[in-house]
């Protein structure tokens, strides 16, 4: 009687610990899809990447170290494709990538895992747009940009304080 006890508390406690209601909260807030665009590497532009889903406990599949989404101009939300995202670490490694159509990029953790804290430059042009403070811990661009930019939030990540003309772009 005591081992079956002992054994259903045990069972018990490793289904219990496989859930973490915190990440799954996370994970709901950020609502359904978007309409029309299926998960991959054009969804969900402006949310959260890495923190809650693409840090190894999921939903998604890939682990990324580094994850956002660049708009072209502080008052707009068009996404600025075919920029090159540059970052340099506390230990001077460098590593580039460029975004997408919808302004997303994403690092894969197995190509780049930055120590911290992190320099970040935007790239459009032969122009670099420089964040002006580094990042100390968070792979995440939408933790801390999102908007309204207020007290708690830097705004979204864009390229030009004001409205340029950009060379035309799209997703298919």
């Amino acid at each position: 009687m005591k081992k079956r006890a002992l054994l259903a508390i045990a069972l018990f406690s490793s289904f219990s610990a496989c859930s973490d209601p915190v990440h799954d909260d996370a994970v709901d807030d950020l609502g359904p899809e978007a309409d029309g665009v299926s998960p991959g590497p054009l969804h969900r532009a402006g949310q959260p990447c890495v923190r809650p889903c693409h840090a190894g406990s999921g939903p998604g599949d890939s682990v990324f170290s580094l994850a956002g989404t660049v708009y072209k101009s502080q008052g707009t939300l068009e996404p600025l494709p075919d920029a090159i995202m540059r970052f340099i670490d506390s230990d001077g490694r460098r590593y580039q990538t460029g975004t997408n159509c919808a302004g997303n990029f994403f690092v894969d953790a197995r190509d780049y895992e930055p120590h911290w804290p992190l320099w970040v430059g935007i790239e459009f042009g032969g122009v670099v747009s420089p964040m002006t403070s580094p990042i100390f811990r968070e792979g995440s661009c939408a933790n801390c940009h999102f908007d309204p930019a207020d007290q708690t939030s830097a705004g979204h990540v864009y390229f030009a304080p004001q409205p340029l003309d950009f060379p035309a772009g799209g997703c298919p």
